[in-house]
């Protein structure tokens, strides 16, 4: 399996330099720090997939273009990258592809041990998710309501606000997340 960081630093150098954008220039663009490029572009740090998306929107290209090869055949397309880790092993995130017909469309797999979460950051105004939960019990938490969805439960929301995925049962929770932007 492939993980995102295995690509990331050589693809935003590329996107970066192709379109002849300096770091200061594409940190700016993107909000996110010029320290941070660099770190990213010397395969240093670890980011938010918040973050990634808007340095991907900022080289006017895909999340998936970002973290794949580059020598891929299959554009907008990548399969089973690791692209978040939480704190256990059973703990994960993986995107298994994209579809850009005019509105962007990721599918992921996550995973949540028991007890672990993951926090995400407010997306773009627009971006939208829709949840399907193969096992367990996840506890998804939008503005400090929560929600409790159980194995085949299905939900869709707004992911431009404040949001996190909480799995406070004592088995691991697994589940389909489709990001539509």
């Amino acid at each position: 399996m492939n993980t995102v960081l295995e690509f990331l630093g050589k693809n935003i150098r590329f996107f970066r330099e192709k379109i002849e954008l300096t770091q200061q220039e594409l940190a700016d663009r993107s909000g996110v720090s010029r320290r941070t490029i660099i770190a990213l572009e010397a395969d240093q740090i670890n980011i938010s997939l918040a973050k990634l998306d808007a340095i991907a929107n900022a080289l006017n290209i895909s999340f998936s273009t970002l973290v794949s090869p580059l020598d891929s055949k299959i554009q907008h397309s990548c399969t089973n990258i690791l692209a978040w880790k939480g704190n256990h092993t059973e703990s994960y995130a993986n995107l298994l592809g994209t579809v850009d017909n005019g509105t962007q469309t990721e599918m992921w797999i996550w995973s949540l041990a028991a007890g672990d979460s993951y926090i995400a950051e407010p997306d773009p105004e627009g971006w939208k998710e829709m949840l399907y939960i193969i096992h367990g019990e996840l506890t998804l938490e939008i503005e400090g309501q929560f929600k409790i969805l159980g194995p085949e439960d299905s939900f869709i929301f707004s992911s431009s606000t404040l949001y996190s995925y909480h799995n406070k049962s004592d088995e691991q929770v697994k589940f389909v997340r489709n990001v539509i932007h």
